[in-house]
């Protein structure tokens, strides 16, 4: 789609979402705007950004178009982790999410086979909790109890994920020998602790059918990515999604690394203090739908940075090349006020082989603990090495370095590798 051909489909969204959702013409009339007045990307700037506290107070009458309900055909609801705070209600129609779902995977020709002429996938999911659109997935509940409407197989793990016990851990692995997936959607960090356990257990993990692995819900670090191939094998193509669960795929990682954006079913942008950034500068991604008859957003604020590389990749993709940075609620703030981004930190750290996960908390004082869990191969240098790296990229804030047996996972049940307290309380 050209420049000019997916702008006039922004204005037809703003159009629609005006004539058919309370929430945003209420929103454009606060700001004394009409459909008619945006005419050129200047205008559509003078539409402040919507956000997820629009949505939430909105939800269900307020932003779902006319005619539509939560129990119209194909409408599909969910609700987030809570990773901000509090959880979104939203819900997304069925083709959408597929339609989105199949430009994601364009990008990587390792899922070119995945979806056959009268094939539907069998899914596997392994993720947190508050994840898994199952309300009971103890791990006491059955098989049957855990499989969706679309047939995708939920695996149970504890809600803080090292205090996961080896039964539940079994019951994973097992059901999904007995599942016998065509796709694992995974959170990495998850995916990677259940490899740790497999290890141990003398466990593989495949099954009989051509396996391949969707990674999202949280940040892919460098270290759990090397868990993770090292376990599977070049012959699983694994791919990380950008996504949102009230949005779907907003992205994909094609099958030579890099990450790129969903421009076809969205219009993206990507903003630092109200002005688009350059190419090689971070800002926060803005996301406007395309033909989304059911919860049109319009300049929707994700609270996602990522730097836009405006490079071509080789792998013959046209899609929008980005580095993800990581949510602005995670960012590190330096007290010569320079912030140091999940995505810069995961680059420090690194692959680390001597390490098996990590998390980096910014407290309230400003000041840093990495802690992390060692395996085997951790040398003395190995921390020594660490420390001055993050000490010159933390500083002028001070950094030290635990290692330890136990980390815990956030409120939500994800495992966030970087966390501040600091900018976690000014989004407040």
């Amino acid at each position: 789609m050209t420049d000019s051909l997916l702008f006039d489909a922004v204005r037809e969204e703003i159009a629609y979402a005006f004539e058919n959702t309370a929430f945003f013409r209420k929103h454009m009339e606060a700001n004394g705007l009409r459909p008619e007045d945006i005419r050129s990307l200047a205008d559509f700037r003078r539409i402040p950004p919507t956000s997820k506290g629009h949505y939430r107070r909105g939800f269900p009458a307020g932003v779902l178009a006319k005619g539509y309900t939560l129990t119209s055909p194909n409408v599909m609801r969910f609700q987030s982790s809570g990773t901000s705070g509090e959880r979104l209600n939203s819900a997304i129609m069925s083709y959408d999410l597929a339609r989105r779902q199949a430009t994601g995977f364009g990008v990587h020709r390792g899922f070119d086979g995945l979806w056959q002429p009268g094939s539907r996938p069998r899914l596997c999911r392994f993720a947190p909790p508050n994840c898994s659109d199952v309300e009971c997935a103890t791990g006491f509940s059955t098989m049957e109890d855990r499989i969706l409407a679309d047939g995708t197989l939920v695996l149970t793990v504890a809600h803080d994920l090292l205090a996961t016990p080896e039964w539940q851990i079994v019951k994973a692995l097992d059901e999904i020998e007995q599942y016998q997936p065509d796709l694992l959607v995974v959170d990495p960090t998850h995916f990677a602790f259940l490899t740790r356990w497999a290890r141990r257990l003398g466990r593989k993990i495949t099954s009989p059918r051509k396996l391949h692995m969707v990674c999202g819900y949280t940040l892919m670090t460098r270290v759990a990515r090397r868990q993770i191939d090292e376990f599977m094998g070049p012959e699983v193509p694994i791919g990380d999604m950008i996504g949102m669960s009230e949005l779907g795929y907003l992205g994909f990682q094609c099958h030579l690394g890099q990450r790129h954006i969903n421009d076809r079913e969205f219009y993206p942008e990507f903003v630092r203090d109200d002005r688009p950034v350059e190419n090689g500068e971070m800002g926060e991604l803005y996301v406007t739908t395309i033909d989304d008859g059911l919860i049109p957003r319009i300049r929707y604020a994700t609270g996602d940075w990522f730097t836009p590389t405006g490079e071509a990749c080789p792998c013959g993709s046209d899609l929008p090349v980005v580095r993800i940075e990581g949510r602005g609620t995670h960012m590190v703030r330096l007290r010569d006020g320079r912030v140091v981004t999940p995505g810069a930190v995961d680059a420090v750290v690194g692959d680390a082989p001597w390490l098996d996960l990590y998390k980096l908390e910014q407290g309230e004082d400003g000041d840093c603990t990495f802690r992390y869990l060692p395996n085997d191969t951790a040398r003395p240098g190995d921390e020594a090495a660490l420390e001055a790296r993050l000490a010159e990229t933390l500083a002028p804030n001070r950094v030290r370095l635990e290692s330890v047996g136990y980390i815990s996972c956030e409120r939500s049940g994800k495992f966030q590798p970087c966390v501040s307290h600091l900018s976690a309380e000014g989004a407040r």
